[in-house]
């Protein structure tokens, strides 16, 4: 459901502040650094230019912010553009020029309307080559650094990657493959586990976050990054209480995502209640927003939200402690945004050293 009506809601006596514990500064790593991360950008249905179905106007004024906050890269959760073709891929990656010009590396992260277009339907497997034409040369890519599954065409889709003190996790859970059905084969979670395992464990990093398109739990969208099956949120629950429980052991706090178009952090256990992770669905940075619909599961504890509003997160890493602040800014003209920015939502973790 879509709606215009500005809300925000504070659904927690703990308010917009986590308690931490104060972090030991040592080492290179404590310099203080921070990073960007930008919800879905898609631009209604009309694939004309200048937008080709990509919020471009928007765009540039979360990365002019970018730049001021002088953060040292910028990663997108998905749903760059409205639907998969070439020019879309193409014009979302010119406007990360100003990113490019100020040295500012762009992640990006395929969602649902990344890999289809049903305006003009095109095969998976050349929807994702239009996709890494225009984003070339991603970690796990041949000589670009960072880790991909060993799996058919996932590299550069799936991937991670190490910045400074920190590792981030990038999961790709849509078709990648045409294997002759109408939508191709897509890899599960279940796919990635012993890879993500495997990075997790690793020795290369102080903190990790993992990233994907879907949610874990989703406020208004019912399918998940687990299942397409909107009507059990708890589909596969031994893929979920592995995947969550691996976030637990490894030291990984915060599972960040898109899709649902709205600001929503929340504690979320695993269908067994043995593990548990703060989820982080990162606002909408498109031409639409979501309310939530129920059914909420009783394992999902709400903490923060905001309706209708245009918004990003700056992530701010101080030695041993991160502070996530959600920005955002009322919504946009059909053409023009000029945005006053104000942080919305800010709390702080600390972490030991992972692996």
């Amino acid at each position: 459901m879509k709606t215009t009506r500005r809300d925000f809601l504070r659904v927690t006596s703990l308010g917009l502040t986590l308690p931490f514990i104060p972090a030991i500064h040592a080492g290179e790593s404590n310099a203080e650094w921070r990073f960007g991360i930008i919800p879905d950008t898609q631009w209604k249905t009309n694939m004309d230019a200048p937008f080709y179905g990509t919020a471009i106007h928007i765009i540039d004024a979360i990365n002019a912010e970018m730049i001021r906050q002088k953060v040292d890269f910028v990663l997108e959760v998905g749903d760059l553009v409205e639907a998969a073709f070439a020019e879309a891929f193409q014009t979302r990656a010119q406007h990360n020029q100003t990113l490019r010009e100020a040295g500012i590396k762009f992640y990006p992260l395929r969602g649902n309307h990344d890999s289809r277009n049903r305006i003009t339907p095109v095969r998976c497997d050349i929807a994702a080559a239009q996709y890494r034409a225009a984003f070339p040369n991603l970690p796990g890519t041949r000589g670009a650094g960072g880790s991909s599954p060993d799996l058919p065409n996932a590299e550069g889709m799936t991937y991670s990657f190490t910045h400074k003190n920190g590792k981030f996790l990038l999961l790709d859970t849509f078709s990648l493959i045409d294997d002759g059905s109408q939508d191709g084969k897509a890899y599960k979670i279940s796919d990635y586990q012993s890879w993500i395992d495997a990075e997790l464990s690793k020795d290369d990093h102080q903190f990790a976050l993992v990233f994907a398109h879907k949610d874990l739990l989703g406020q208004n969208h019912k399918d998940n990054v687990f299942s397409d099956d909107k009507t059990n949120q708890d589909s596969f629950p031994e893929t979920q209480n592995t995947f969550i429980a691996s976030l637990q052991k490894h030291g990984v706090k915060n599972f960040i995502c898109g899709h649902d178009h709205m600001y929503h952090r929340s504690r979320i256990k695993s269908p067994d209640g043995k593990s548990e992770v703060q989820q982080i669905i990162c606002g909408s940075a498109a031409h639409k927003f979501y309310l939530p619909e129920p059914p909420f599961l009783a394992r999902e504890t709400s903490l923060v939200k905001e309706l209708n509003r245009v918004g990003f997160l700056i992530v701010h890493v101080n030695g041993k402690e991160l502070r996530i602040d959600y920005h955002s800014a009322e919504p946009f003209g059909q053409e023009k945004f000029s945005p006053k920015w104000e942080i919305r939502d800010s709390f702080k973790d600390s972490f030991n050293d992972a692996g």
